[in-house]
């Protein structure tokens, strides 16, 4: 028989019986027969096969009417719907409440989600357990007026789901309830909409938070923040507001912390000077920087600074780090449609950077092809002595848009 550990593969089933045709052959029990029978292509098949899914005994027969409840047959919805209450106790709604979850989705009518908003009382824990990560938002939705004040903010202060905790943490915001126990450890969203509650004074604590959006409302609320931020002891979240709300004089305080041990106070400054101080000399030697995500910002900052091809394609080489060797790809191709597709080309033999390339040149085969601008004739030659490494018609549009070959056609 076919049995399946997660109920929700019967949903998968019912799909690949009516679209797949290899599924009409072969041998079977009686009980395999039913269950193709159950989910066939046909509607008058599948309606007279409730009628033996309502009497049997099989495990899988709930599962099986449970499906057919959504049937896009309204005689077959209803003869489902009538036969499968009478199956459905509490142990058998908490073991297919994953199957109700994922069946109320299909686009029919309301009375799956209504079952699954009755089940709720026999089995919340189940449901606020799901798996399925729409189904248990939408169990967390449907259960707010179940939940008590203590379970409602344990569950916005630590569910791993962000929407989930900003669901229950809206949820006591809007009875007024838990404002300072939000403000300290719900969702972002729901520490924003707490900081507004509680004012000014609760912000001049949160200016040097670590999320960006509750720094940004705190700031707003604080007449100065720059002043405020000068002040505090270094930390991500002040040297990133600092950068945030300071000036081109704040940013001696932001240079000197480009050499810290840690990588969030380096990501932090260089982030800040991309603001306040756009022509910084500083931060261009962290473009080496061993973390991905400093070097990242470096990128950022460097864009269309366009740094010396000669400093850039030294650090392609292998033995630099996988981040460092992008990075310098992607700012060779900022320097102009010619300079970047002959990078793209000398990629082409990487296999770390190959990928990238390939994708490169198909986006510069639909968005720069068609440019007016032309490549020195060096780099023209560069360019064609590579093009054995592409595909033919690749290589042959590429030929096209190159100056000297636009009229040659084969």
């Amino acid at each position: 028989m076919i049995e399946f550990e997660d109920v929700q593969q019967w949903v998968e089933f019912d799909l690949a019986v009516r679209r797949e045709w290899w599924y009409s052959g072969g041998r079977r029990t009686a009980r395999e027969a039913l269950a193709f029978a159950a989910c066939s292509p046909d509607g008058r098949e599948r309606e007279a096969t409730v009628s033996r899914l309502a009497v049997s005994p099989d495990p899988e027969a709930v599962a099986l009417l449970l499906i057919r409840c959504v049937d896009w047959v309204p005689q077959v919805r209803a003869a489902a719907r009538k036969a499968v209450l009478s199956k459905l106790d509490d142990a058998a709604l908490r073991a297919l409440l994953p199957l109700i979850g994922v069946l109320r989705r299909r686009q029919v009518d309301d009375w799956m989600t209504g079952l699954f908003r009755r089940s709720l009382l026999s089995s919340l824990d189940t449901a606020l357990a799901l798996e399925d990560r729409e189904s248990r938002r939408f169990a967390h939705r449907e259960a707010l007026g179940l939940l008590s004040r203590e379970r409602l903010l344990a569950i916005a202060s630590t569910h791993p789901d962000f929407v989930v905790r900003a669901i229950c943490g809206n949820e006591l915001l809007d009875r007024g309830e838990c404002v300072e126990e939000l403000l300290a450890a719900g969702a972002p969203k729901v520490r924003v909409r707490a900081l507004t509650l509680l004012g000014p004074d609760a912000a001049v604590a949160c200016l040097a938070d670590r999320s960006s959006a509750v720094r940004t409302m705190a700031q707003a609320l604080v007449p100065d923040p720059a002043a405020v931020y000068r002040a505090l002891p270094v930390s991500f979240g002040a040297l990133a507001g600092l950068g945030e709300t300071g000036t081109a004089a704040d940013a001696p305080r932001l240079e000197e912390h480009l050499a810290d041990a840690r990588p969030r106070i380096r990501r932090a400054a260089v982030r800040g000077l991309r603001r306040i101080a756009p022509e910084s000399a500083a931060v261009r030697p962290l473009l080496t920087d061993p973390s991905p995500a400093v070097t990242r910002q470096v990128v950022a900052f460097l864009r269309g600074r366009f740094v010396d091809p000669a400093t850039l394609r030294p650090l392609l080489a292998a033995g630099h780090p996988l981040h460092t060797r992008r990075a310098a790809a992607a700012l060779l191709r900022d320097h102009g449609t010619w300079l970047r597709l002959h990078t793209d080309l000398t990629l082409l033999r990487d296999p770390d950077l190959a990928p990238d390339a390939h994708q490169d040149i198909h986006a510069w085969l639909h968005h720069s092809a068609d440019t007016y601008t032309t490549p020195s004739p060096a780099l023209a030659a560069e360019i064609e002595a590579h093009l054995d490494l592409l595909p033919p018609e690749t290589a042959r549009q590429i030929r096209f848009a190159l100056p000297g070959t636009r009229n040659s056609r084969d």
